[in-house]
């Protein structure tokens, strides 16, 4: 793989099996599609990245605050010490194993999203929105702050909240069979579902 540094290009010219590091990609003129790519620390000049596709592209430390990706594509992609507070993945995109380290996902929108065998690590996940997801597979939060997270319509099944970190959630009642939550967490979900426990 070979690395192009602190150069400003079009990301119409990203090409596979290349490391970008501290680069600076202009707005792309046609739909993205990538892959086989890592991003190292670079800049993105759009925030629009709708219709996008993303084959094994790994993200190391850039920042794609408020940007969006509806209707897109990703897989097997890695983001890792990314910025995406308040990034839209939201209608129809899909996530096939992939997976979020050490990322800023707060009020991130998820919701009408696909995801398959994906999972969030050490993220802050704090108020971001996952109603209606179709989750495929499991999709873990390991270590993750995710309080005043929002499932509204979303199958829970199959999703694992046992080593995540939260005081609150937004959920169904009705759609919680087959989340996966610790000991700990059982008495936190009783409580928001209304229920009085007694010694």
């Amino acid at each position: 793989m070979a690395t192009i540094t602190k150069q400003t290009l079009s990301l119409d010219d990203v090409e596979p099996d290349n490391q970008y590091l501290n680069c600076t990609f202009t707005v792309s003129n046609q739909l993205i599609r990538i892959n086989d790519v890592v991003f190292d620390h670079c800049q993105f000049e759009q925030s629009n990245f709708d219709d996008s596709d993303w084959g094994y592209v790994e993200f190391q430390g850039c920042n794609f605050l408020n940007a969006t990706f509806h209707k897109s594509y990703f897989s097997n992609c890695k983001f890792m010490n990314v910025q995406l507070m308040g990034a839209d993945f939201s209608m129809e995109t899909l996530l096939k194993k992939c997976q979020f380290h050490d990322s800023n996902l707060h009020y991130a929108n998820f919701s009408e999203t696909k995801l398959e065998a994906s999972f969030f690590m050490d993220c802050n996940l704090v108020e971001s929105s996952f109603q209606a997801v179709t989750v495929k597979k499991e999709l873990s939060f390991n270590e993750c702050q995710i309080d005043q997270i929002d499932f509204l319509d979303t199958q829970m099944k199959g999703i694992d909240l046992s080593k995540a970190h939260f005081d609150d959630l937004i959920v169904n009642p009705e759609l919680i069979k087959g989340m996966k939550i610790n000991p700990w967490q059982a008495g936190q979900i009783v409580a928001m579902l209304g229920v009085v426990v007694v010694d």
